[in-house]
């Protein structure tokens, strides 16, 4: 048997990739968003949310943006504004974030979406941080204090082989290094979550084609596909470019229902995880 949860990265980060997420999972066939509490249409998209019914997770975000508790002792300038994510993975390496302080963020980032009357069902994280060792305890923690049932695995399940070139390929090398650890971690403290994550190798290159492909040589399994769409915003960032609406496009495509229907592939949310396998 096949369990595929289609989760859409990035919910609240701007109104344009809202609008493509939301269609997405109205008209396509995206299950289930991830919601940055600290986004810049967090609000609208949160009101957008409960009227639709859409399953949410908080997508725990360190990296980009300003944090919602001020500063970060190691992490952050002065005001909060955090660093991107090559600081925040030194910063975690080396160990010289405050711990108490991160675990502070993380919880008011959770408390924002339960504020609005949202119940997120997982919990991921913006750019994987959650891989690293002390941040995997502290959300596994966090998700048990707050009774939020799952969490994400961000464990590649493409062959390294099938990798691109660049820095994708050095951080998903990293994120195999990390992810066997996380995994063991998060089922040992009893929370549900995907046997793993497809879509890492395919970040701005999945396209109608590599979708379908993937879907026709989905293995059994309970996984989850890491999605990005969205509509093309002109702020001169490539992530949020052409590809974004790419993305969306394939997310509708007829032929991957089709695949879906036929392999009788179980689109889940992840309050729907049958149990941990």
């Amino acid at each position: 048997m096949i369990s595929l949860i289609i989760n859409a990265d990035d919910l609240g980060i701007n109104p344009d990739r809202d609008r493509g997420i939301l269609q997405a999972f109205r008209e396509g066939i995206v299950t289930s968003a991830s919601l940055l509490a600290n986004g810049q249409s967090f609000h609208a998209a949160a009101a957008q949310v409960k009227e639709l019914r859409l399953p949410v997770g908080v997508h725990l975000n360190l990296a980009d943006g300003a944090t919602l508790t001020g500063e970060i002792k190691g992490l952050t300038a002065a005001d909060g504004t955090l660093p991107g994510k090559e600081q925040l993975r030194q910063c975690l390496a080396a160990g010289g974030c405050a711990l108490k302080a991160l675990r502070k963020e993380l919880a008011a980032q959770i408390e924002r979406l339960f504020a609005t009357g949202l119940q997120p069902d997982h919990l991921d994280s913006h750019q994987h941080c959650q891989l690293f060792p002390c941040l995997t305890s502290m959300m596994t923690d966090l998700a048990l204090e707050y009774d939020i049932p799952a969490m994400r695995t961000a464990l590649p399940q493409e062959p390294s082989d099938q990798d691109p070139g660049g820095s994708l390929r050095q951080e998903l090398t990293l994120y195999r290094q990390l992810a066997h650890r996380a995994h063991a971690t998060i089922r040992g403290a009893g929370l549900k979550t995907p046997d793993g994550l497809w879509g890492m190798p395919l970040l701005n290159r999945l396209d109608t084609t590599r979708l379908c492909n993937l879907l026709e040589n989905l293995p059994d399994g309970c996984w989850e596909l890491m999605t990005h769409p969205g509509y093309p915003v002109d702020n001169h960032r490539a992530f949020d470019g052409s590809q974004r609406q790419v993305e969306l496009r394939a997310l509708f495509s007829v032929k991957a229902l089709e695949i879906i229907a036929r392999r009788h592939i179980r689109l889940r949310s992840f309050g729907e995880l049958p149990c941990v396998s």
